[in-house]
């Protein structure tokens, strides 16, 4: 069939170039160091616990989309939650980062508008940026120079955008937001922060505008994901009344998709308490983070290390990812070789990820197998 014989072709090329793909379940044993649970709440005993006690009373299934009759009041009281530790007059809980971005990105701008974006942003931020009828202008990762030059270069009478991760996924950098922010003053601009590995992190867990002692105003449109630092599942948006009014009632990936499990938001804002009232887990992940680093950095590899628990070791080749991955587990640890198009091209890498649930003696085996396999 021709169809079939469309999927092989493309197949054989991915696979030929080193970048094909499988799933995969870890077996028991293998110590995981490429989950995104910083702070080692996705198994939180105390959330269990509770979650347990409270099942009767939370339904399995939200039944319908937010805008029908899924909206539920532990959404709500998340929502309040989420606003309040992000400072934020207003927020709206969606189904997933990725529509989150997707949504917030497509709704709010027009064909009139202008969206300047960070070259490394994350692949919902580059889809939501597609759908909309805006005109895109990437400008050079984290480069403020570059994003100035972009903006004095491209006019428009209708809006601006300047969209950006606060912590990068793959390089672990943080953007210069308060720079940026600065541009966003001076050419009249919306600033979009998506903090997804930001959040629960940096700036006493708040996030990039924190981090750089801002605080948000109406030019400030905060995203983050809750399925990270915070150990669940789901997004959120925070802005102005405003904004959230307008969102709820035109964002396409929030009005036509059922919400969230009430089980799933339980969870999420147990989670968030605890990020809130142990700040601990924040400062001992960082702590364990720059361990690793200071202990690998020797190694004749790029070694790229920014103070959050992202470390990147580059191996430049997908094949030499692929060689370092499998090598590793066979020692008993899991490290996900990331290639492109995640990454660039000639940029593959390990990416290494710190947990507070990590002991250091599990560390110090890691950064004694990185070592023998980079040998």
């Amino acid at each position: 069939m021709k169809f079939e014989n469309f999927l092989n072709k493309k197949l054989s090329e991915i696979r030929a170039k080193n970048l094909y793909r499988k799933r995969v379940v870890l077996s028991d044993g293998i110590i995981n160091f490429s989950s995104n649970d910083y702070l080692g709440l996705k198994d939180e005993p105390s959330t269990k616990q509770k979650l347990c006690k409270n099942i009767e009373n939370l339904s399995l299934g939200s039944g319908a989309s937010t805008h029908i009759s899924g909206y539920t009041k532990v959404q709500e009281e998340l929502e309040k939650e989420l606003s309040f530790f992000k400072e934020s007059e207003d927020c709206i809980v969606v189904g997933s980062g990725y529509l989150a971005n997707v949504g917030l990105i497509s709704s709010i701008t027009t064909k009139e508008d202008i969206i300047f974006s960070d070259e490394l942003n994350h692949a919902s931020i580059i889809d939501g940026i597609r759908l909309s009828k805006a005109k895109k202008v990437i400008y050079k990762h984290n480069d403020i120079e570059d994003l100035e030059k972009k903006l004095k270069e491209n006019k428009t009478d209708g809006n601006i955008f300047i969209v950006t991760d606060g912590v990068f996924s793959m390089e672990g950098d943080i953007a210069s937001v308060d720079k940026i922010y600065k541009l966003a003053e001076e050419y009249d601009a919306v600033l979009i922060i998506d903090d997804a590995h930001a959040t629960g992190i940096i700036g006493e867990g708040k996030g990039t505008i924190f981090h750089y002692g801002m605080k948000p105003n109406n030019r400030i449109i905060q995203m983050g994901t809750l399925s990270k630092a915070v150990g669940s599942y789901g997004a959120f948006i925070c802005g102005s009344k405003l904004l959230i009014d307008f969102l709820i009632n035109k964002m396409r990936t929030a009005i036509f998709t059922t919400a969230l499990s009430p089980v799933q938001n339980f969870i999420s804002l147990e989670n968030l308490k605890i990020i809130k009232s142990h700040p601990q887990r924040r400062l001992d992940v960082l702590e364990k983070a720059k361990y690793l680093y200071e202990n690998i950095k020797e190694i004749n590899f790029n070694v790229k290390y920014y103070g959050v628990p992202i470390i990147s070791l580059i191996t430049e080749t997908a094949e030499k990812a692929i060689y370092f991955r499998d090598k590793l587990l066979e020692k008993g640890f899991f490290v996900q070789a990331i290639r492109p198009p995640t990454v660039p091209e000639g940029e593959s890498r390990l990416r290494i990820t710190v947990s507070y649930n990590h002991p250091y003696e599990e560390i110090d085996k890691l950064i004694k197998a990185i070592k023998e396999v980079a040998k």
